[in-house]
C-alpha cells in the first residue's frame, strides 16, 4: 500500500513540473499570494497561505500551507499539524468554473498517533471547485487525510464541504453551507463522525478582491462529539 502511494506521489509531482517547464513563453507569467484566516466552533482556529503561478493563460501551479493552532492536535502547543501541498489550477467554462486538484502532506502527529512530530505523517490528495455566475456561487471540496506513518493509534479522515448561494449584489451573498468531517479508518474502535455542519451563510466581497464568509447553524452528527450548533468564519485576503 504504501508503494503504491509513493508511486503516485512521484507521479503526480512529476506531472505538475514537467507542465511548468514545457512553458517557455517570454512574457512575464503572473503570481498571485492570499492569506485565508479561518475559525470553527470544532477545530478552532488555522491560517492559510495561497499561492498560485500562472504557467499558461488558463493553468497555473498552485501551492498552499495550513498551520493549525489547536492545541489538541499536537503536545499543549508543541508538535502542532501542518499542511503544506501543491497542485494545478484549471479555469474553465469561460472562466466562470475553477477546478484545484493537489496533492498535500501532514506533519506532526495529528493522524499518526505518534508522541512526536513526523514529517510526512500523513498523504493529502484534494480537489477544489469554484463555479461563478452573474447571480450564483458553488464551492466545493473534498479532502482525504491518509495516515502514513502511524505507530498503533492512527487514524485516516475525510473533509468535505458544499456551499452554493446566491448574489444579492455585487458585494452580498447568501447561501447553504455544508461541512462534513469523518474518520474512515481508525486503529482501534468503530470510526466516527466528527462533526456534520448544515446550515446558511452571508458573505460580503470588497472591491478589492477581499470577502468575508459568515455561516452558522445545527452540528447534525449523531455521534455528539462536538456542540449541537456550529459557526465558521473566514476571510480571503489577497497579498
Amino acid at each position: 500500500m504504501k508503494k503504491s502511494i509513493y508511486i503516485t506521489v512521484l507521479l503526480f509531482t512529476f506531472s505538475i513540473f514537467n507542465t511548468y517547464s514545457q512553458e517557455k513563453k517570454s512574457k512575464k507569467n503572473k503570481t498571485t499570494f492570499a492569506i485565508m484566516p479561518i475559525h470553527n466552533s470544532a477545530a478552532g482556529f488555522n491560517n492559510v497561505f495561497l499561492g498560485s503561478h500562472q504557467i499558461k493563460p488558463k493553468t497555473s501551479l498552485t501551492f498552499y500551507s495550513v498551520f493549525w493552532v489547536n492545541p489538541l492536535f499536537g503536545n499543549g502547543g508543541k508538535d502542532l499539524f501542518l499542511e503544506t501541498g501543491v497542485g494545478l489550477g484549471f479555469s474553465l467554462a469561460n472562466d466562470k468554473l475553477y477546478l484545484n486538484p493537489s496533492l498535500g502532506f501532514g506533519h506532526g502527529k495529528l493522524l499518526s498517533g505518534a508522541a512526536e512530530t513526523k514529517i510526512a505523517e500523513s498523504i493529502i490528495p484534494s480537489i477544489f471547485m469554484i463555479y461563478n455566475t452573474r447571480k450564483f456561487e458553488f464551492e466545493g471540496y473534498t479532502a482525504y487525510y491518509k495516515s502514513m506513518r502511524g505507530e498503533g493509534n492512527s487514524q485516516d479522515l475525510m473533509l468535505n464541504w458544499v456551499i452554493p448561494g446566491y448574489k444579492i449584489s455585487n458585494s452580498l451573498s447568501i447561501g447553504a453551507f455544508y461541512e462534513h468531517l469523518g474518520q474512515t479508518r481508525v486503529d482501534s474502535g468503530d470510526t466516527k463522525t466528527l462533526y456534520q455542519f448544515l446550515g446558511g451563510y452571508i458573505k460580503t466581497t470588497l472591491n478589492n478582491g477581499v470577502w468575508f464568509r459568515f455561516a452558522a447553524g445545527p452540528n447534525v452528527s449523531n455521534d455528539h462529539l462536538n456542540s449541537k450548533e456550529f459557526y465558521k468564519i473566514q476571510a480571503f485576503i489577497p497579498i
